[in-house]
């Protein structure tokens, strides 16, 4: 070995840069499922999600986009067991070798486990399990929380005053898939608490993929629902979805129509105007003596005109 050779200097920076072109020469083009357990989950500020795969005594990195997160099926989670497909790329600063995923598949089994897991986060802050409350009827206003761009709302409509239904019906206009849904339902649920016009909340929303309806296996929307005042009933999806909100909603239906069918049966006879208010016993005797000495006033007043 010549004394050139042994005294070949390179910078971190430089030695980075080869590792990842050597790493990536080899697997950019083939990506790959992978399976193992979720460990070290975080979300960057950028909306990423950074998180361990583990399986037996070995580990690897692994990295999704915040676009890609939006795509997901179900949340991810420490202690999740889950397949990722996607390519191996090296973090050039750190010389880190991470997986860059592209979906997210659950291994069998693990949907009910997730339920679960959220479950158990509502029942550590005292939202479960929550004794199911029944619809009364005589529902006068009915608070609709879906997209006004949605064909649940045309549905739900449609069906309820088909169905015979009269209830006044406010619209609360959210997004229903995407990264904003989540919350911005949530707090339409809060805000009709807040503001109590309606007698009952319906959340609606139509058939779509699995990863369209995972909006509504969100925590924030099961919380929001568990701590309302008023009653609420889900109609999301077709006969085969099953989502968090509807396990604990106070009433679920298959789909949106099937929804509007149930309020309709409650609020069928009742009409849109609040009932009259019922006079005190206390004040009754008072009316009564009004009525009479105005009759006597008029009657003195007829008699007095009739004579010359």
């Amino acid at each position: 070995m010549s004394e050139q050779q042994t005294e070949q200097k390179r910078t971190i920076r430089a030695t980075n840069a080869l590792i990842r072109a050597l790493v990536e020469q080899e697997t950019l083009g083939y990506p790959f499922w992978a399976g193992g357990i979720v460990t070290k989950y975080f979300v960057s500020d950028f909306g990423h999600i950074y998180f361990d795969l583990n399986h037996d005594d070995h580990s690897i990195s692994c990295m999704i986009r915040e676009q890609v997160r939006g795509t997901l099926d179900f949340p991810i989670a420490n202690g999740l067991e889950i397949e990722v497909f996607g390519t191996i790329r090296v973090y050039e600063k750190a010389a880190r070798v991470q997986i860059e995923v592209e979906k997210v598949r659950q291994i069998e089994g693990m949907k009910a486990a997730i339920k679960t897991n959220l479950l158990e986060e509502l029942e550590k802050k005292g939202l479960w399990p929550r004794t199911k409350r029944n619809i009364p009827p005589g529902i006068l206003k009915i608070g609709l929380v879906t997209s006004k761009q949605s064909d649940a709302l045309h549905d739900f409509e449609d069906t309820y005053r088909s169905d015979g239904g009269k209830a006044v019906i406010k619209v609360v206009d959210v997004r229903i898939q995407g990264q904003q849904a989540a919350r911005e339902i949530a707090e339409a649920v809060q805000r009709l608490n807040r503001e109590k016009e309606v007698h009952v909340i319906a959340l609606v929303r139509g058939g779509g993929r699995a990863a369209e309806l995972a909006v509504f296996n969100d925590l924030q929307i099961a919380e929001a629902i568990c701590q309302s005042a008023l009653p609420v009933i889900t109609g999301i999806g077709h006969q085969r979805d099953d989502t968090l909100a509807d396990q604990v909603a106070d009433v679920s239906k298959i789909t949106p129509t099937a929804a509007a069918s149930h309020l309709a049966r409650l609020t069928a006879t009742v009409g849109t105007q609040a009932p009259e208010p019922t006079i005190p016993i206390s004040w009754s005797r008072y009316i009564v003596l009004a009525v009479l000495i105005a009759l006597a006033i008029v009657g003195y007043l007829v008699i007095s005109s009739l004579q010359p």
